[in-house]
């Protein structure tokens, strides 16, 4: 509990005096003797799935179980920026993702549910960054359209792929294949896997993360040979995101080496939760190899590093989000248009750029990872492009805020089967819950005729409503709601002039998207 409030008073840090100092560091760091920048750095994305808010150990927040330990990411920390208010694009996997690809928020994404891909006319970071003479490359996960279709990959910019496309095939943990480019790769210690086969502690299998983490070394090691293209690799893993051996169903976190690890003797007293915490830490050991073999190849002085996870925490595969306290300080989970469905912890590493263990209170979003991303490597952001670049709050200068934060979901945890926006503007959040457009009399776009408001200032946990006290806020936020919703069908189906959003089921997490998304009962 002390470590939480103490939390809350640093958020309520104004900005103005936190940055001063960075600026006066940013100035003496380009002195003699300082590292070397030059005007495009590398840019190193580095995405988690399902880890919530509070999972992260630098945060100190804990539970009564104890902290998840993550200390490579604890050393980012201390070697970079830590952002207290920066948002994933959605409080679910495919829309978060969409958002930060394409730097459309959810209102207008092609992508608004698990479900469809991305269309040809959408221009992702990869394209932008492509066209401006950068080598990139995407490892992992994607889940915004398969080979040979309107979303694959490489027709979004990515000059190599290694990873896995559709959503539900990232719940096995241990897939039999993976794509590398338009190859169908088998993994022959996959083939059959099961938890007979793998071993008690999964020795005899691959997991996906490890796969992933190898070839991004190899990646890293083309640019230590010599290679003098600027890089982009967007390295996206599947863990804590519940899963599976051999299928595609979530029934736990079986990550590899959990009796060697530092929960080895916690199985009796945690039960299934010893898998989350090994698949926290799991993430954290992977991050801190890719992150030595930077070094190792002395490209850690020119590449900005980011860490982030798609959305809040998860509450699936038999994880409770409240054993570990995943969501920390902010209220709900994923799926969650409270802070806790789509609040992220985000890291930013940039030596001789970004004041080592700065804090920046600045909000940030996944959609303005592009324009960020094309400030820095000199590349065209498209139009209708919702970001603004972050890169000066990095550089350690004053930066105006966004005018808002935007959020859209179906089927929230809030109200299932329903539909609901949220807006922050300045310290105040708007909520907006209500039936799914069009099912009813009255029922569209905004979600609710009164929203649920807080003051995050005061109240970072959202337990009271304080509508009746902000009649200008409210409408306001009613107003934002209405404006930014591109018109679309129910559950992100959304409809571009006549052309409709493709959608492949395989790609759908859950039996309960997939009904959301078809109008079908779960």
């Amino acid at each position: 509990r002390d470590s939480m409030q103490g939390y809350q008073s640093s958020y309520t840090m104004p900005p103005t005096l936190l940055l001063a100092g960075t600026c006066a560091w940013a100035a003496a760091a380009a002195g003699p003797g300082a590292p070397a920048t030059v005007s495009r750095p590398n840019i190193l994305f580095i995405l988690a799935d399902d880890m919530g808010y509070g999972d992260v150990g630098y945060l100190q927040i804990g539970s009564d179980h104890g902290r998840l330990l993550t200390p490579n990411l604890d050393k980012l920390t201390k070697q970079g920026m830590r952002f207290t208010d920066a948002y994933a694009g959605a409080p679910v996997c495919a829309p978060s993702r969409c958002t930060l690809m394409t730097g459309r928020h959810s209102g207008h994404a092609t992508v608004r549910s698990n479900g469809p891909i991305l269309n040809t006319s959408d221009v992702t970071v990869a394209n932008v960054l492509s066209d401006a003479g950068y080598d990139t490359a995407l490892i992992g996960k994607w889940g915004l359209g398969d080979i040979n279709t309107t979303g694959d990959p490489g027709a979004k910019g990515f000059n190599y792929f290694f990873g896995q496309t559709d959503q539900a095939n990232c719940h096995n943990y241990y897939p039999s294949f993976m794509y590398r480019n338009q190859d169908n790769v088998t993994i022959p210690e996959n083939v059959g896997a099961s938890d007979a086969t793998c071993g008690p502690d999964r020795e005899k299998c691959k997991w996906s993360g490890d796969l992933w983490t190898e070839e991004a070394i190899k990646f890293l090691g083309k640019f230590a040979e010599g290679e003098k293209d600027p890089f982009f690799l967007y390295l996206s893993y599947t863990a804590p995101h519940a899963g599976s051996i051999g299928d595609d169903d979530e029934h736990g976190e079986p990550v590899p080496r959990i009796s060697k690890g530092p929960y080895a003797d916690k199985k009796d007293d945690w039960g299934k939760e010893q898998e989350y915490a090994a698949a926290v830490t799991e993430i954290d050991t992977q991050v801190g190899l890719v992150l030595a073999a930077l070094e190792s190849f002395n490209l850690d002085q020119n590449t900005l590093v980011l860490f982030a996870s798609d959305n809040g925490a998860s509450n699936e595969g038999g994880h409770s989000y409240m054993f570990f306290n995943s969501s920390g300080p902010l209220k709900g989970y994923k799926r969650s248009l409270h802070e806790g469905g789509h609040r992220t912890a985000f890291l930013a590493r940039w030596p001789g750029v970004i004041e080592p263990g700065s804090l920046s209170t600045h909000q940030i979003t996944f959609y303005d990872f592009l324009a960020t991303a094309a400030d820095l490597g000199h590349g065209k952001v498209p139009e209708g492009n919702d970001g603004m670049s972050f890169a000066p709050t990095l550089r350690g200068e004053l930066q105006e805020g966004r005018p808002f934060v935007y959020h859209e979901y179906c089927a929230p945890t809030e109200l299932y089967r329903g539909w609901g926006q949220a807006v922050r503007i300045g310290n105040l959040t708007a909520v907006c819950l209500g039936p799914q457009p069009g099912s009813a009399p009255g029922a569209g776009i905004p979600a609710c005729k009164t929203p649920l408001v807080y003051d995050l200032g005061v109240d970072l946990h959202q337990d009271n409503d304080i509508a009746d006290q902000h009649p200008d806020f409210v409408q306001q936020a009613l107003k934002i709601m209405t404006e930014e919703h591109v018109p679309g069908e129910y559950c992100g189906k959304a409809v571009f002039g006549n052309v409709r959003v493709e959608v492949d089921p395989r790609n759908f997490e859950d039996p309960e998207d997939h009904a959301a998304f078809f109008g079908e009962e779960a």
